[in-house]
């Protein structure tokens, strides 16, 4: 297997975790937290771009990247540069619209005037060299031909573009620290728990990796002989690659956790109904003070028997339909025990998310 198919293998996986990551966003976002915004949209089209590169990257393999340029046809080797170019305009352009939608996202939750400043201006200057490098990408020759097709269209070069290229994979660097470390900042401001706040901040701090990713990435394109194109480009596709699928896991993860609270309370909540079936034994539930006829039953513990869950941190709205029969005697009332024969309990959990606005 030469580094072409291996390369076009791992392109498929992250897409195939990309879009995983998209479909779970946006059902979380409009099926539970009832709300999707800008960001969202963004964050689904920065994965059909990765789709796009992934596509373009095979159709380049099929020609002959990850092979030797030399022992390829002149039509093989134009059509192969030709194709990366094209898979390399939407890994620029999918790479900025990542930046993008962390940007809009974090913007939702900052509070003052020099964090929006200073979220808009990176996003800004993202887009605005990404664009730029587009550009030139396909205008360094002319004509434009020449710079995929050099042994049968003749041209001048007018742009050398490795130095922009370079400068922005770092410029990409220090964006994905910065998104990295920006949560940090005001993330104590946000009405969650502690361990809610931890988890968001550390799930956006995943932008590390990103960062080592585009670090990865410009050196590799930094010492790149582009004299055997076809063979020499494909650690730089696989780095640049790696640094989108990461920066969407970066970016994913944190909006999920609706969804694991409502498939943890769905698992709790089957895992009741289970154990309900053994009719052998009743549930025990016990208080701290006797319970006298017709004081509300308030119970703070339980035994085995039962497998009550502590809800995650969110506001509760309980409806209790309580006994039919209860079965006391003087002597378990005096010791705080009651047995329930039969009980329904309805409850409806709403998980606070401060995002949703």
């Amino acid at each position: 297997m030469h580094p072409g198919h291996q390369l076009a293998y791992a392109m498929w996986a992250m897409t195939a975790l990309s879009f995983a990551l998209a479909a779970l966003r946006l059902y979380t976002r409009i099926r539970i937290v009832k709300f999707i915004g800008a960001e969202d949209y963004m964050y689904a089209c920065t994965s059909i771009f990765f789709l796009l590169f992934t596509i373009f990257i095979q159709i380049s393999v099929h020609y002959g990247l990850g092979q030797n340029f030399w022992t390829l046809s002149i039509d093989d080797t134009a059509n192969s540069i030709f194709w990366t170019y094209v898979a390399n305009s939407f890994a620029i352009t999918g790479n900025a619209m990542a930046k993008l939608s962390m940007g809009l996202f974090l913007l939702r939750v900052v509070q003052f005037k020099w964090q929006k400043i200073a979220l808009w201006t990176a996003v800004a200057v993202t887009i605005t060299t990404s664009v730029v490098l587009v550009i030139m990408l396909w205008n360094q020759t002319t004509p434009i031909k020449a710079s995929w097709d050099p042994l049968r269209t003749p041209g001048t070069w007018n742009i050398k573009i490795q130095p922009l290229s370079v400068g922005l994979g770092v410029w990409s660097s220090i964006c994905d620290f910065f998104f990295a470390i920006f949560p940090w900042l005001f993330i104590r401001s946000l009405p969650m728990s502690q361990r809610e706040k931890v988890m968001l901040a550390g799930g956006m701090s995943l932008g590390v990796i990103a960062g080592a990713c585009g670090i990865t990435r410009t050196v590799v394109l930094s010492k790149l002989n582009v004299f055997n194109y076809t063979l020499n480009f494909v650690p730089y596709f696989a780095w640049a690659g790696a640094e989108i699928a990461v920066a969407m896991v970066c970016i994913g993860i944190p909006t999920l956790r609706p969804l694991y609270l409502k498939t943890r309370r769905f698992a709790n909540a089957y895992s009741n109904h289970y154990r309900s079936n053994d009719t052998s034994e009743l549930p025990r539930y016990t208080t701290r003070k006797a319970i006298s006829k017709g004081s509300r039953v308030r119970y703070s513990g339980y035994s085995q028997a039962s497998n009550l869950s502590r809800p995650p941190v969110a506001y509760t709205r309980v409806r209790s339909d309580s006994t039919d029969d209860m079965m006391s005697d003087t002597r378990t009332q005096q010791a705080g025990v009651i047995w329930v024969k039969n009980e329904v309990r309805i409850q409806e959990d709403v998980a606070e998310w401060p995002l949703r606005n």
